[in-house]
């Protein structure tokens, strides 16, 4: 429920169609659920509904791209940042304005 409200969000602030990332490899899949792109930057964006799970997607992606200025982290948690692993974490009820919504 989580990911399909930061979805919508995201169709309204990106104006455009919306994006993620995925990886392929022998017997490993990764997966960013949204990539939006804000003053010509790409940042990936991870969705997390629960408090539980872990990150491994995220920094692989932010690892693999080292142009990504960091990664997002939508959840129902407060805002807090990690900058020495250069992700953020912003609560859910700021989607649109996170992703790069300005009025609609």
């Amino acid at each position: 429920m989580a990911e399909q409200f930061v979805g919508q969000e995201m169709v309204l602030s990106q104006k455009e169609d919306i994006y993620y990332w995925s990886r392929r490899a022998k017997s490993s899949t990764a997966e960013v659920d949204y990539l939006v792109v804000m003053n010509n930057r790409i940042y990936p964006i991870e969705v997390k509904s629960g408090s539980s799970g872990s990150l491994k997607s995220l920094h692989l992606c932010l690892n693999k791209y080292k142009n990504c200025p960091k990664g997002i982290v939508l959840s129902s948690q407060p805002y807090a940042a990690i900058p020495e692993q250069n992700i953020i974490f912003i609560p859910l009820y700021f989607a649109f304005s996170a992703t790069g919504g300005k009025d609609v």
